[in-house]
């Protein structure tokens, strides 16, 4: 399989789109289908690892001990 090159998350899906519109309407020969299912498997997997590292950005809100939220980070950052 061909690396990808690394490119935007919203890159990724438009290209991911167009990938599935393609195989939906059925008028690719079976070899190219192929192809653009290996790339649409890879752009998904990028998409997904893009996510994940997004969400371990994400500050968790969670509540205190008097109910009000207060902002607590990840595990894997120092605490302020």
């Amino acid at each position: 399989m061909p690396k990808l090159k690394t490119q935007s998350f919203e890159a990724s899906m438009n290209r991911l789109e167009e990938i599935v519109k393609k195989l939906e309407d059925g008028s690719v020969p079976l070899e190219e289908s192929m192809k653009l299912f290996q790339e649409g498997t890879q752009l998904a997997a990028a998409c997904g690892k893009l996510l994940d590292e997004a969400e371990q950005q994400i500050v968790k809100l969670t509540k205190g001990p008097d109910g009000t939220l207060r902002e607590v980070p990840f595990a894997n950052e120092d605490p302020e």
